[in-house]
């Protein structure tokens, strides 16, 4: 459920700080670095075609030198959700987080492909690279800033995914998307290191999502370059089965629509063509196809119901970030209508979409469920309060 309207995705420079054995980029030019001028007319041109949502990406978007100027242009343009794609790696330094919250950050995107540090310095090629990502995290938290994870599954963490997610849910982030990979760049160069295939995935995908049910979160994963057939009673967890409407913008300024381009470098093997998906779903990398083959696709024969959510095993339940909002909002005390919830989310990052009411009502159902708050409907209208429970109630 994030901020409604469509997507423009900024690729600000191929340059990292990081050499990840994981990286599909690894053709690309890293000396490529956008100038300002041309990204702020992009973003500026973005807002008049109305696109809502801005985000930011590499490389690594965060050792570019434009990228304060450019949160602050989408800002003053009004973009009210501004996202980051980072490593993480520069967040260690508190003035660098200070600096992106200032200029209208609302939301930081991580890539911790891992909770062992070991691995995950392994995996990005930087010794201390976990160290320094959870200490920009636990800054970004403390600043109220709306956080998200981005999982790259591969042969190191996939048996491990479960255990991955918790840990990070225990620090603040509670939305994730799982990451299989595409075969390209340096993924491709350690295939038979890092790779694995999708039937060897599937049991850990829905461990994943079991996770997330158990935490109260089961809207708040979401899996990318993951054919429904590999997510049995989950599938519209699958990224990619709508239409992205994102615009994304490279560093030499060309433009792409991912809804035009999606298929591009996929392809539908035998078992596709027999699919009630086959018009939505994309099929499979065609590079994974000659690694690993069409093993574990299975057609539908016909469409699959609507997910419906699992109980999970019983654990600590924790929120969403319009949960968090709305249960900021309410401390105050005293009942409010929706329309002043949504009044004082404006005023905050960590609120994902204040758009419209809906928003509101959906949140405050599910806090409601985890007896957080409290509801009732007077002449027409619902008023909404925090339960004694909320006041008590710890981790999450």
């Amino acid at each position: 459920m994030e901020a409604k309207g469509k997507c423009y995705e900024l690729i600000l420079n191929y340059d990292c700080n990081a050499r990840c054995a994981f990286c599909s980029q690894g053709g690309f030019d890293r000396s490529l670095n956008a100038p300002y001028g041309a990204l702020a007319r992009g973003v500026r041109r973005a807002w008049k075609e109305g696109y809502r949502r801005l985000g930011l990406t590499g490389g690594e978007p965060l050792v570019s030198p434009h990228i304060l100027k450019v949160i602050a242009l989408g800002r003053s343009s009004g973009f009210r959700f501004i996202r980051v794609q980072t490593n993480g790696i520069k967040l260690a330094d508190p003035a660098v987080c200070l600096a992106l919250v200032k200029a209208g950050l609302t939301f930081c995107k991580f890539s911790f492909t891992s909770d062992r540090a070991a691995e995950h310095d392994a995996l990005t090629g930087v010794p201390g690279a976990l160290g320094k990502a959870l200490k920009g995290l636990e800054i970004l938290r403390k600043l109220g800033i709306r956080l998200g994870n981005n999982i790259l599954v591969n042969r190191l963490n996939y048996r491990r995914l479960p255990e991955i997610i918790r840990f990070y849910l225990e620090r603040g982030i509670s939305n994730f998307v799982v990451i299989y990979p595409v075969y390209n760049g340096a993924m491709a160069s350690n295939a038979k290191r890092l790779g694995v295939s999708l039937p060897d995935c599937a049991p850990y995908f829905r461990e994943a999502a079991g996770t997330m049910e158990a935490a109260g979160l089961p809207g708040e994963i979401l899996f990318l370059n993951t054919p429904p057939c590999f997510l049995k009673g989950r599938e519209s967890l699958a990224i990619g089965l709508d239409k992205f409407n994102t615009l994304v913008t490279d560093p030499a300024g060309g433009r792409s629509d991912l809804d035009e381009n999606a298929e591009e470098g996929k392809e539908h093997g035998p078992p596709c063509r027999r699919c009630a998906l086959a018009a939505r779903c994309r099929g499979a990398d065609r590079n994974y196809a000659e690694l690993y083959g069409w093993r574990g696709f299975r057609p539908f024969k016909s469409p699959p119901r609507p997910y419906k959510e699992e109980s999970g095993r019983p654990g600590p339940v924790f929120l969403s970030d319009n949960e968090r909002c709305m249960t900021a909002i309410l401390e105050g005390g005293g009942w409010k209508t929706t329309a002043a919830v949504l009044a004082f989310s404006k005023k905050m990052a960590i609120c994902r979409d204040c758009s419209d009411g809906n928003a509101v009502l959906g949140a405050g159902l599910s806090l409601e469920k985890k007896g957080l708050i409290q509801k009732k409907l007077e002449r027409g209208v619902f008023l909404w309060r925090l339960a004694p429970a909320a006041r008590k109630r710890g981790g999450g």
